[in-house]
């Protein structure tokens, strides 16, 4: 079943769907409505709460978030980790001697090889480990699955015992053999959680070898297929409330698929997306002060500071600068043309409240940016200002 707004979902609904997932755009308050639904859970069950993500910075959201929803204060039997922390803590760990036959071996999560080729026999001690004893991270899901396997499904029992509510932040950030895992949660007693949007899909937890259709930016469409089986309420959402109308228009130029809807209304001077000339950066800078945003390292940007898009994901920003590579410049010059591998460039474009600047060496107009000035301390200041 499938729901635009979690709001509207019938009370019998939710009975019979004890699992949600959230697939909603950027600035639609996923984190908000994620911790938000954990606390009721917090006050009602006697167990602990557990919430996930995949970066450090995920998880910061999360403690952020979920403390400004509860008076400053996360709740002592809520529990917010890392996906490697969960799969190391409470998967791997606790059954280790069920494949090892010995306890307290293994260290941590080995990062190093993610992307290298080993060619260790499949189900061996090296296949899962490296020399020190760490989990590669490529095996980590793969290793608790058979775990739970060997130990006639203890982990997962000890997993339900002591958690009534699984969240999980950024969906689309896992990949490979986490689904497997996920859609054992799926189909345990914990009532599972997850939010995200396949369209921020730039992070992934590792380099799967398999299943490459399952995770990721694919995700979503694959648990479809599966909300009957695994008793998954879908609820859809593409209104923003982080941005204007024009920065939504814009991105759904940079990313078409499911169009999304701005919401916000602003008062601000010099709102919606605009072209500015290089030569007017500084005073740009000076007057409004916005972030200035960069596709990454490679790209100039005449020496201030910046922030690669990635690295911004998950950020409301009040007003966004970017410098523009070569496949955005040429973008800028045709909006209706495509921009290869979208992801990284929707996440940039969708970080500002109310004003989105682009630097070019010259103004050209087109169908969707016109000749247009804004005022800079006093000056008028040509720009290019977009409409549709």
């Amino acid at each position: 079943m499938i729901q635009t707004n979690v709001s509207n979902i019938p009370i019998t609904l939710r009975m019979r769907y004890d699992n949600t997932l959230v697939l909603a755009c950027a600035g639609s308050g996923k984190t908000y409505g994620m911790c938000n639904d954990s606390r009721s859970f917090v006050e009602e069950s006697n167990k602990k709460v557990l919430m996930l993500s995949y970066t450090h910075k995920g998880i910061y959201s999360i403690k952020k978030e979920y403390a400004k929803q509860n008076n400053g204060v996360i709740d002592k039997n809520v529990v917010i980790s890392t996906w490697f922390q969960f799969v190391l803590k409470e998967l791997i760990r606790p059954y280790q001697r069920s494949f090892l036959k010995r306890i307290s071996q293994i260290r941590s999560i080995d990062f190093s090889s993610i992307y290298g080729v080993d060619y260790a026999k499949k189900n061996t001690t090296s296949y899962f480990l490296n020399r020190n004893n760490d989990v590669k991270a490529n095996r980590a899901s793969e290793f608790a699955l058979l775990l739970n396997k060997l130990s006639d499904g203890a982990v997962l029992k000890r997993l339900e015992d002591t958690y009534a509510c699984l969240y999980i932040d950024e969906l689309q950030d896992l990949v490979g053999k986490d689904i497997d895992l996920l859609e054992l949660l799926f189909l345990s007693s914990i009532k599972v959680y997850c939010v995200g949007d396949y369209k921020q899909s730039i992070l992934k937890t590792h380099n799967p070898r398999s299943d490459r259709k399952k995770g990721g930016m694919h995700v979503f469409s694959y648990l479809e297929t599966c909300r009957e089986s695994h008793h998954i309420n879908i609820i859809k959402n593409n209104i923003s409330k982080r941005f204007t109308s024009d920065i939504a228009n814009f991105a759904n130029l940079v990313y078409p698929e499911d169009p999304i809807i701005g919401m916000l209304e602003a008062e601000e001077p010099v709102n919606g997306v605009f072209q500015i000339l290089q030569t007017d950066v500084h005073d740009y800078i000076q007057h409004l002060k916005p972030n200035i945003l960069r596709y990454d390292v490679k790209t100039t940007t005449l020496g201030y500071p910046s922030i690669n898009f990635g690295v911004s994901k998950g950020m409301t920003l009040e007003r966004v600068l970017i410098f523009p590579n070569k496949p955005l410049s040429t973008f800028l010059l045709d909006p209706s043309s495509r921009l290869k591998a979208p992801d990284k460039y929707y996440v940039g474009v969708t970080r500002a409240k109310y004003s989105l600047a682009f630097v070019v060496e010259k103004l050209n107009p087109n169908a969707y940016f016109f000749e247009d000035s804004i005022k800079l301390g006093g000056n008028d200041v040509r720009v290019l200002k977009f409409r549709i």
